[in-house]
């Protein structure tokens, strides 16, 4: 059985750690925000946290999946991954409570898969 890792949510932790791990085994990065997906596929990361040529470095075009990330918004593509790590904000009120809603809607996408 081959490891295939998804990483969902890729804003200023999921996509450093997708690009890392990218280096050594196949990714999916995986994040509901169809523009984000679109730009990152383009080999250009807005947040500036991965340089272009580093990004370009590991991109794969698509989900034959060998060493490299792939990024999407498809929830079918990250099916037949044995890994999940779940990297989404929980963002906090005026009173320090937590707001779990993006932590739910990320545990129904990994159960999807």
């Amino acid at each position: 059985m081959s490891t295939i890792i998804s990483i969902i949510g890729l804003g200023y932790v999921g996509l450093p750690l997708s690009r890392l791990l990218a280096t050594k085994y196949p990714v999916i990065g995986f994040d509901i925000n169809q523009p984000i997906i679109n730009e990152l596929n383009s080999d250009h990361d807005s947040t500036l946290e991965i340089y272009d040529e580093i990004m370009k470095a590991v991109l794969l075009g698509n989900t034959s999946i060998s060493k490299g990330l792939f990024c999407s918004e498809n929830l079918d593509d990250i099916k037949d991954s044995n890994y999940f790590i779940v990297t989404i904000p929980t963002p906090v009120d005026k009173h320090n409570k937590p707001d779990l809603t993006p932590l739910y809607s990320a545990s129904k996408t990994v159960g999807y898969a």
